[in-house]
């Protein structure tokens, strides 16, 4: 029986299971790679691959953002508790210009740290989306390959059971044409004799 594929059907993906069973980003699973991106591209898998390389790139790119920013108050700090240590300890009122720009300097910090934290959430949550997108056009495209892979399979199953009755046949004709042949050079081997039958293999039988 030939299975018909739906290519219209609204695929329904439990977001639940698939963060608990850990999907990977898929244009960076190997096996997708082999599988999908290598033969089975078309305009819906480029422009979800497309979207999602841009959004890790992008990721990537807030995350060194964040990871320069947080050096960047850490120094910080370190100079206002330098600086906090000559003010109290030895009087040094001259540092209090420097303390508090550093201070200053920290607050502006904070917020863009915030803002690229902020940031870097939407874009796990973008990826995670559009990776949900191109989970569900791979779906598509591995249950159409599985639809047209059985049908092929069927056909190429009911050809081999036709060869199969075919040699079968065959080998009843072989059977019967060697019995045929046997019992007919039996009759002449009986009738005429084994010498006379050297003689006639000679003349009509070639090997």
């Amino acid at each position: 029986m030939n299975m018909l594929f739906r290519k219209n059907t609204d695929i329904e993906v439990d977001e639940k299971i698939i963060k608990k069973n850990r999907v990977p980003v898929l244009i960076k699973d190997k096996e997708w790679k082999n599988i999908i991106a290598s033969s089975h591209t078309n305009k819906t898998i480029q422009f979800f691959s497309k979207q999602l390389e841009d959004l890790i790139n992008e990721e990537k790119e807030s995350l060194r953002q964040l990871n320069n920013n947080k050096q960047y108050k850490t120094k910080l700090m370190n100079k206002i508790i330098y600086l906090s240590d000559l003010l109290n300890r030895q009087g040094k009122e001259d540092v209090l210009p420097e303390l508090e720009k550093c201070k200053e300097e920290i607050t502006k910090v904070n917020e863009i740290i915030d803002e690229i934290m902020d940031k870097t959430q939407d874009y796990s949550r973008e990826i995670e989306r559009v990776n949900l997108a191109l989970l569900k056009e791979t779906i598509v495209i591995v249950y159409k390959d599985i639809t047209i892979g059985h049908d092929k399979l069927l056909a190429v199953d009911q050809e081999i059971e036709e060869l199969r009755e075919k040699l079968g046949n065959l080998r009843d004709e072989k059977d019967e044409l060697e019995k045929k042949n046997e019992k007919l050079y039996s009759f002449l081997h009986t009738v005429i004799g084994h010498k006379e039958m050297e003689k006639l293999d000679v003349l009509f039988l070639e090997e």
